[in-house]
C-alpha cells in the first residue's frame, strides 16, 4: 500500500459552445434550463460561463441532447498530461 501516493486531478473541460449554440438554434437559456435541467437557470449560467469546469457526464449528455448535438461538439475538453504508474520492480 502507497499511502503518499498523490490524488488524481479531475479532468476539467475547457470551454463550452453551449451559448453559440443557442443562439444558432434560437432558444434561450432558460428554455434550455427547463429541458435539461429541471428548469435550474442558475446552474446552466455557472456551466455556460465557465464556474463548472467538472460537470456529471449525465448533465453533460441532458445539456446535449436538448441542443441536439453531439457531447463532443457541445464541450471542449483539453487533456491534460495523465500521470503514469510505473511498476515498481515488476519482473517479467
Amino acid at each position: 500500500m502507497n499511502e503518499n501516493k498523490p490524488k488524481k486531478e479531475k479532468e476539467k473541460l475547457h470551454s463550452n459552445k453551449i451559448r453559440q449554440i443557442l443562439q444558432n438554434i434560437g432558444m434561450s437559456q432558460q428554455e434550455l434550463a427547463d429541458i435539461a435541467l429541471d428548469g435550474n437557470a442558475a446552474h446552466l449560467s455557472r456551466i455556460i460561463n465557465g464556474g463548472r469546469r467538472c460537470i456529471s457526464l449525465p448533465i453533460a449528455i441532458k445539456i446535449s441532447k436538448a441542443l441536439n448535438k453531439p457531447v463532443e461538439e457541445v464541450f471542449i475538453h483539453k487533456p491534460s498530461e495523465f500521470l503514469i504508474d510505473e511498476p515498481n520492480d515488476i519482473e517479467p
